[in-house]
């Protein structure tokens, strides 16, 4: 399987919500994948969600492997995944701010159970993030930075979802721990989705929330620092690495020189 023929997989032509995906993890592997080199997954019961609604969308916030494992699982019951993962990964490289190389392989994996999946064109959709996409802020010299975060650009508008019938959203995100006050689930959700979720929030659509264990609760999420600020996305982007090829991903330069460096994602 080649890396053309996987992203197809997760972004059909004719699937709704494909213009929203993101080819970054696949479009820096240009030999073919072997079925011998795919990674085994692991597809938990889900218990948390009773039935397909075709009124809601679902953001699977969650680590890695386990949030593509969570993502096929909620597929199987008619739901399209979209991924959104947007930080470059590089196979050879072991200094990466986020080590991306097991997700990225398992998408390969995904794909050849996505591809047996009958899920229709306009089902609503599975937005799918890691939350370790900002897990490291150890930044250091010759480090490869690919840390990632998703900007309201990076989804669907709150209008798009209302025209085609989506008034209810859950994300599914990590388990609460045990000293978390779960009156306060809206601090689980990572910053920057806080952002494209207060706006929906303000559009009508309502927010829930599934913090990794069986139950679904209703949240109402707080406006955010900076919220709809002009400067909000630039003050952002200054502490990530912009790929220019797409996607995040560049060397942190070294002490005194010159050159940044990044690795391309075509």
């Amino acid at each position: 399987m080649t890396n053309i023929e996987a992203y197809k997989i997760w972004a059909p032509d004719n699937a709704r919500w494909t213009e929203w995906a993101k080819p970054v993890l696949f479009a820096n592997t240009s030999a073919p994948i072997k079925t011998t080199g795919l990674l085994s997954l692991d597809l938990p019961d889900i218990k948390w969600l009773d039935f397909f609604n075709q009124n809601t969308a679902l953001i699977v916030d969650l680590p890695g492997k386990k949030g593509v494992e969570e993502t096929l699982a909620l597929a199987q019951f008619g739901y399209r995944p979209v991924p959104l993962y947007n930080g470059v990964c590089v196979e050879n490289y072991t200094n990466m701010l986020v080590d991306t190389r097991v997700l990225s392989k398992v998408l390969y994996t995904g794909a050849e159970l996505l591809s047996a999946m009958h899920i229709k064109n306009d089902a609503p959709p599975i937005f799918m993030l890691d939350s370790g996409r900002m897990k490291s802020y150890h930044k250091t010299p010759g480090m490869y930075d690919n840390r990632w975060c998703v900007f309201p650009q990076d989804m669907p508008s709150a209008s798009f979802l209302i025209k085609h019938k989506i008034n209810k959203i859950i994300v599914r995100t990590e388990q609460t721990p045990s000293y978390f006050n779960k009156v306060f689930y809206d601090d689980k959700i990572l910053n920057d989705l806080t952002h494209i979720l207060f706006r929906y929030q303000q559009a009508g659509i309502k927010i829930h929330v599934s913090c990794g264990d069986d139950t679904v609760n209703e949240l109402n999420v707080s406006k955010p620092s900076q919220f709809k600020c002009l400067f909000y996305r630039f003050y952002t982007m200054l502490g990530l690495s912009k790929n220019p090829i797409g996607g995040f991903g560049s060397l942190t330069p070294m002490a005194g020189g010159s050159e940044s460096g990044y690795y391309g994602v075509g």
